[in-house]
């Protein structure tokens, strides 16, 4: 239950953290300050010039980086360009689902998509789980605290888990949805295999959307014949939608190179 008094409620907010770390901006900062330091120092001893050009070189090009990523971390977040929010909206409109049931969000990060589906399907119950890792600031606790300021802790569920092999009973969940996550895990089972192991947890009929890096080959190699697997396996519908060109992110981040070979999978197994 919600035992919080409505003016505590009022005070809370959301915290969805960033896709740019905090931690990556401050480094990049360090980084430049200390050679602009070292620039200085070099110029008032009178350095060689090969010297001087370099540290000048090096003092450019990160603080054009720390620039850069100040810039995307803005267009990230939420109070700026609402970028991850978006992409999660878009995850959400290929589910085909009723929204009555049990939804599953494996790598739920800090319950942002979790905690948009529950709002997104308010008669549905959505759980999200993570190994939260020391690679970023997430926790259950940050996610539970993000689902009470949302008001929609009564209908989140947050647990420690693993992708490889998820604490579920083959069907459990009425919808699958997944955000960026697979290819970040590299121990264990492989990419065709992980995906395998969400859809397990689903009932048949149940829906899913699942976005990733699909798209590189790098990662998954040909995904077509993963999709041909999964086809003639156990997925009953399935489709796949080039995310990269639909998600509505600034033109001069497709310039950049961002989001590169980013695809969805949905449908009904």
């Amino acid at each position: 239950m919600n035992n919080i008094s409505p003016q505590r409620q009022e005070e809370l907010q959301a915290n969805y953290q960033n896709w740019v770390p905090v931690r990556l901006l401050i480094l990049l900062l360090s980084a430049t300050l200390l050679c602009a330091i070292l620039l200085a120092i070099g110029i008032s001893l009178s350095w060689s010039w090969p010297w001087l050009a370099l540290i000048t070189l090096t003092v450019c090009v990160l603080a054009a980086s720390l620039v850069y990523m100040c810039v995307l971390y803005y267009n990230f977040s939420d109070k700026g360009g609402g970028l991850m929010a978006k992409v999660h909206y878009y995850v959400i409109s290929r589910l085909p689902w009723d929204g009555q049931g049990k939804l599953l969000d494996v790598g739920c990060g800090a319950g942002a998509l979790t905690i948009r589906c529950a709002k997104h399907f308010p008669q549905a119950h959505c759980t999200g789980i993570d190994y939260w890792g020391i690679k970023w600031d997430y926790s259950q606790q940050v996610c539970q605290q993000n689902a009470l300021a949302e008001q929609v802790a009564q209908r989140c569920t947050f647990r420690q888990g693993d992708a490889n092999h998820l604490d579920f009973e083959d069907e459990t969940f009425d919808a699958v949805v997944s955000n960026f996550v697979y290819h970040e895990i590299n121990d264990g089972k492989s990419r065709e295999e992980l995906l395998r192991e969400t859809l397990r947890v689903l009932r048949k009929g149940g829906c899913f959307a699942l976005q990733d890096l699909f798209g590189q080959p790098s990662v998954y190699g040909n995904f077509q014949e993963i999709i041909d697997h999964l086809k003639a396996d156990t997925i009953a519908e399935i489709h796949y939608a080039d995310s990269g060109k639909e998600i509505p992110i600034p033109s001069w981040m497709r310039v950049s190179g961002m989001l590169p070979g980013v695809g969805i999978i949905y449908g009904k197994k």
